[in-house]
This record gives structure tokens, C-alpha cells and sequence, in this order.
């Protein structure tokens, strides 16, 4: 699925689990390969643990999807809080 998104140039990848990948891997010696794949080799950003569940009670499956940079020097994972502009 990491390889099929990349194909189509998505620029951010999100779900409401936090690793996104198969645990455990289909491969034990090729652990996340998601993350290798949107990241790695590709830039894709990826969002864990998101909260989609307002989402999808408010029936917003298309919206503007706003977010802010946090100013977080050196740091490689961070609590966000983005918004959806439905």
C-alpha cells in the first residue's frame, strides 16, 4: 500500500494507529517498510494516531487540511494539532 500511494505522489500519509505498518512484518528482516518507503525514499510525510472520528461524524470526507509547523529545533517525531477546514 506505501508503494501504491508513492506511485501517486501523495505528499502525506495518515491513520489512527500509530505504527502504519504491518506488525508484525511480513518480513522479519525488513521491519516498517512503509515508513522506508514514504519516508525514506520517497519524503511522504506521515501522521499517527490521528483522530479521525469527528470526521467521519461530521461527514467531511473532503476538507482543507491545515497544518501548523511546530517550532520544535532537531527533533524527528512531535505532538501536533492540525485542523480541517470542511
Amino acid at each position: 500500500m506505501a508503494q501504491y500511494l508513492a506511485d501517486l505522489n501523495v505528499v502525506a500519509v495518515g491513520a489512527d494507529t500509530w505504527g502504519v505498518d504491518v506488525v508484525p512484518p511480513q518480513f522479519a528482516d525488513r521491519p516498517y517498510q512503509g515508513h522506508v518507503i514514504l519516508l525514506k525514499e520517497n519524503g511522504i510525510y506521515i501522521f499517527e494516531t490521528m483522530n479521525t472520528g469527528p470526521l467521519v461524524r461530521d461527514g467531511a470526507y473532503e476538507f482543507l487540511f491545515v497544518l501548523g509547523q511546530a517550532k520544535v529545533r532537531g527533533a524527528v517525531q512531535m505532538i501536533i494539532n492540525p485542523i480541517a477546514i470542511h
